[in-house]
């Protein structure tokens, strides 16, 4: 008896529907052992149709009706055209296409290497993040790569065999990975089976071929493929340990370079490496006017990370950066110096690393910004408290604990003796009590016994300056538009730009700069927020635009909704004062009690009041 011959009894309830009664337990395991969809059920969402049409696309090697995947789905022609629109969108991605034929149907065209390099990035969630937008839930991410490999009809079992093959090859040799990397590689592993086992492989040149096989990640994916054959008694091609071989060695990341654990022999960094990097450098120069040429960690970390970098760019990998969220929000300078130099790399490689990769880049950029911050002079303070000399010692001391790495000296005084100082030699004046006098150097109010939150809104200050003197001035009324109707990104930018434009010289290629800007990379920050700007300095003024808008818009591929648009204008001075700038804007754009005002109230005065600056 086959599966398809097994016809469970339905019974009806008035007013309830059908339900089946299972007359025969082992008949009904094998019918769903032979319909993989079954078990894991019609997908309810639009989000979870996508995926699973994704999937099955991708491992199918013939075609396939529309009308039979409408019915796998439980959906509608015209629902299933809209789902696929969005599976195209995905495919375009890896360089695949959705191929049609009258008479035939539909499959999906393009390399092999590719092909599974989508559906890796299905089975670790990536697909479903393409998706934000289309008003459905995503399937958990931790759930899919077990029940996309249960679908492909990989049980468990073989899994474990995998992971117990890539341990016992990882503790035998030098090669480190971290456990994202890990799980990763397991992921591309079993898809390798799945379509090998279907009789599909990645083809490779000789000549790469004999390159990879002089790397130490040859000898692990050796290993690997040993434990596979000794385990499950599957041989894999020379090709396909080469495949692992890549794989192992794009592992690595700049957290791994920062750890120093390389393998053995040291990592080899290639005259093309090094040269890529002072492109890099270069290129930030240019467009930020910061020198990090004689930065020689900097250059080191971005060599180091440009190894395996660049065989993920040679073979179209991407690899997660868990971190990234909060470089985008917290590093935006960093962030923007890591979006221009990657364009070397997209210039170089023919392929745009991804936002992930740039990440990992961003972090070696905020590292030498952080030095930078660090070797910069320190300040001079005047303490001044309210009940004489002792208490204003106590606090001076507490300074030199807290602060001592900002601060170059510290003199006390009470608040009856001010006029008496000498503010030629004075930075910042911190007081427990209120300064009547006008002085001619910034004055910050601290308590006595001032908190954690307190003691980091001082280090701040002191590492940045004062965020109000560091923005005034870059904001104008004029350019100030609350409560705009405007329904897309590409309408918020026109707007903003030719607001800049309007009245003001040396401006023309703005518009055009901001969209390349936007091409390279997103720049919303969350929270409502973005902060769109041109690709490089188009004038010697900082100048900021803000338009709230009434209703969200979507800024980015993944959905991300806004309402509170900055559009900047960087100087051509740049340096320092353009870090100071950003990072006192980052301080108000992730403040989300700050921005839900903002949105609220939609007024100049809420605008002032959150930098900390008076209305004119």
């Amino acid at each position: 008896m086959s599966a398809s011959d097994v016809r469970p009894p339905s019974q009806s309830v008035g007013g309830g529907g059908y339900f089946l009664e299972i007359a025969d337990e082992g008949a009904y395991r094998a019918l769903m052992h032979s319909s993989p969809s079954l078990v894991h059920g019609v997908p309810a969402t639009r989000a979870e149709r996508v995926v699973y049409l994704l999937n099955d696309l991708l491992m199918r090697n013939d075609w396939v009706f529309a009308d039979d995947l409408a019915d796998a789905c439980a959906c509608s022609r015209s629902t299933l055209s809209l789902d696929l629109r969005d599976v195209e969108r995905i495919l375009n991605r890896y360089d695949l296409v959705l191929e049609r034929r009258p008479r035939y149907g539909m499959r999906v065209s393009g390399l092999e290497l590719n092909r599974r390099l989508c559906l890796a990035a299905s089975a670790m969630g990536d697909a479903t993040c393409l998706l934000g937008g289309i008003g459905d839930a995503a399937p958990a991410p931790s759930s899919a790569p077990e029940s996309l490999f249960q679908r492909m009809g990989m049980q468990r079992e073989s899994l474990e065999v995998i992971a117990a093959s890539v341990e016992d090859a990882l503790t035998d040799g030098p090669i480190n990975i971290n456990a994202i990397s890990y799980q990763n590689l397991l992921v591309h592993i079993a898809i390798a089976l799945v379509r090998i086992n279907a009789g599909c492989y990645v083809p490779l040149a000789s000549e790469d071929m004999s390159d990879i096989e002089r790397r130490s990640e040859y000898a692990a994916a050796r290993r690997v493929a040993g434990g596979i054959k000794s385990r499950l008694g599957m041989e894999l091609p020379e090709e396909e340990v080469a495949y692992i071989a890549i794989h192992l060695a794009g592992k690595r990341t700049l957290n791994d370079a920062l750890s120093n654990e390389e393998p053995e022999g040291g990592l080899v960094i290639s005259d093309e490496i090094w040269a890529l990097v002072s492109d890099m450098l270069d290129s930030v120069r240019t467009h930020f006017h910061f020198d990090f040429d004689e930065d020689i960690e900097l250059r080191m970390n971005l060599a180091r990370h440009l190894v395996p970098l660049a065989v993920r760019l040679r073979s179209q990998m991407n690899l997660k950066n868990p971190l990234l969220g909060d470089i985008t929000t917290h590093y935006p300078l960093a962030w923007s110096m890591a979006v221009d130099a990657c364009e070397v790399l997209h210039r170089e490689f023919g392929t745009a690393p991804s936002n992930d990769e740039i990440g990992y880049i961003a972090m070696a950029f905020a590292l030498a910004l952080e030095r930078q911050r660090s070797q910069a002079p320190r300040k001079r303070l005047l303490v001044v408290c309210a009940s004489g000399a002792g208490s204003a010692r106590l606090l001076k001391c507490r300074c030199q604990k807290e602060f001592g790495s900002y601060v170059e000296s510290i003199e006390t005084c009470d608040v009856m003796h001010v006029a008496d100082v000498d503010f030629s030699r004075i930075d910042y004046v911190f007081t427990t009590v209120p300064i009547s006098a006008k002085l001619p150097v910034p004055v910050r109010e601290v308590p006595f016994f001032f908190d954690d939150a307190a003691a980091d809104e001082i280090r701040d200050l002191l590492r940045f300056g004062d965020k109000g003197c560091i923005v005034a001035g870059h904001f104008d009324p004029e350019l100030f538009f609350p409560h705009m109707r405007l329904t897309s990104k590409d309408e918020v930018l026109h707007f903003l730009c030719a607001a800049v434009r309007d009245g003001r010289s040396g401006y023309e290629e703005l518009e055009p700069l901001v969209f390349e800007r936007e091409a390279a990379a997103t720049t919303s920050f969350g929270n409502m927020v973005a902060m769109p700007h041109p690709l490089e300095s188009v004038s010697d003024d900082t100048v900021v635009a803000v338009a709230l808008l009434d209703q969200p818009v979507v800024w980015d591929e993944i959905g991300t909704c806004v309402r509170a648009v900055f559009l900047i204008c960087f100087s051509r001075i740049g340096g320092p004062e353009l870090d100071a700038f950003l990072s006192a804007l980052a301080d108000v754009f992730t403040d989300e009690e700050a921005i839900s005002r903002l949105i609220e109230h939609q007024d100049w005065s809420t605008l002032m009041e959150l930098f900390q600056l008076e209305s004119p």
